[in-house]
């Protein structure tokens, strides 16, 4: 029968309605029909398109009905099953899955068991003696993992979020981030990765066994951790440091040498937010400044658009003297780049208030470049 597409929705959601009544969850169906957008599809008014994830409203509902043996009574308005057939969750799947993840407190990339039953119920132990419990959901291209610290007198939750895309069940490998709060009572946060196991002792095996390096790598040193205080005001959540760092934000000219023995002069800003912007050749550069100590600040320039934590894609890298500045105004760094001068090199620059530079000012600075050539020969 040849139904409307709002008319389909309204039989999608009584049909998932009634699935529900007999304790088959939609996270459920949406595994046994390989399909991730049934909130989207019993929706109509907010999401009228006719094809949703490839299928029209009335494919989706034949295979609805075939796959769960029901039929649509119109006399009753209402979803009744075919025949004599009974329907029932599957109570027996468990699928298993080892996380990764950086223990910051001890600096190594650690691992727990992590066991989902029915697609609902977590379970989760530590190589510590830790264990927790908790639910299972997926939600479009999003997989949820809420769990809690079991055998404490306080209660202790852990959320670990990850992308799973349109297949919801069944990838080898999981990305995602967790939140929590650390044994040490400081919240944290951080990346980790899960990996699928085939059964069990597959997962008690690979438990005991040392992360894959490629794993360590993307996980390494990837935590985020809160202080413990409820400040007042905002100046209460900065460091001392940033005081000091008020008073470098502004504009500079930036100089450093070029390869043919002269000096280059471009502009720089230093904003408030600690970020830093340049442009070099018509391509834009954004940095990130932090305190080395007191009296160095590290800027770490990346291209526009890239992610400015990865010491790989690193254009710029500055440490400015900030202690003593010559005559208030000129500061001086030491700098490294790889491509910067088309190969790898180190050299001094100096960052000189805009409103204070002159042109004069380069005559004045010696190029220091060293750069890391190939080598032609060592004979």
């Amino acid at each position: 029968m040849k139904r409307s597409n709002s008319e389909s929705a309204e039989l999608i959601k009584k049909t998932v309605d009634y699935l529900k009544l007999q304790k088959i969850s939609q996270q459920e169906i949406e595994s046994r029909l390989n399909y991730t957008s049934l909130s989207k599809a019993k929706n109509h008014d907010r999401y009228p398109q006719p094809v949703i994830e490839k299928k029209t409203r009335n494919e989706l509902l034949e295979e609805l009905m075939s796959e769960f043996s029901l039929i649509y009574n119109p006399a009753t308005d209402r979803i009744e099953r075919k025949g004599d057939v009974t329907i029932t969750p599957d109570l027996n799947d468990v699928q298993y899955y080892i996380m990764h993840y950086y223990a910051f407190a001890r600096g190594v990339v650690d691992r727990a068991l992590v066991k989902v039953i029915n697609k609902r119920k977590v379970v989760m132990d530590y190589r510590i003696q830790e264990h927790w419990e908790g639910t299972y959901t997926v939600i479009e291209n999003y997989t949820f993992i809420e769990v809690t610290k079991m055998g404490y007198t306080t209660p202790v939750k852990k959320l670990i979020s990850l992308f799973s895309g349109t297949m919801k069940y069944g990838h080898d490998y999981l990305l995602g981030t967790y939140s929590t709060v650390k044994r040490d009572g400081f919240p944290a946060a951080g990346r980790i990765i899960l990996e699928r196991c085939s059964d069990e002792n597959a997962a008690k095996t690979k438990l005991e066994t040392a992360s894959d390096y490629r794993i360590m790598a993307y996980l390494k040193d990837n935590v985020y951790i809160t202080k413990l205080r409820t400040p007042n005001t905002l100046d209460e959540i900065v460091s001392t440091h940033h005081f000091h760092y008020l008073k470098l934000v502004g504009d500079y000219k930036f100089i450093y040498p070029a390869d043919n023995g002269t000096m280059n002069a471009i502009d720089l800003s230093i904003e408030k937010d600690f970020s830093a912007h340049m442009e070099i050749n018509q391509v834009i550069y954004n940095g990130y400044a932090s305190f080395v100590n007191i009296n160095t600040l590290n800027i770490r320039f990346t291209r526009k658009n890239q992610d400015s934590i990865s010491i790989s894609k690193q254009i710029l890298n500055l440490h400015i003297n900030v202690r003593r500045p010559f005559e208030g105004y000129v500061y001086s760094c030491s700098s490294s780049s790889p491509i910067i001068h088309a190969e790898p090199s180190s050299f001094i620059s100096y960052l000189v208030l805009k409103k204070k530079y002159r042109p004069e000012v380069l005559k004045q600075l010696k190029p220091e470049l060293l750069m890391a050539k190939r080598i032609e020969s060592l004979v």
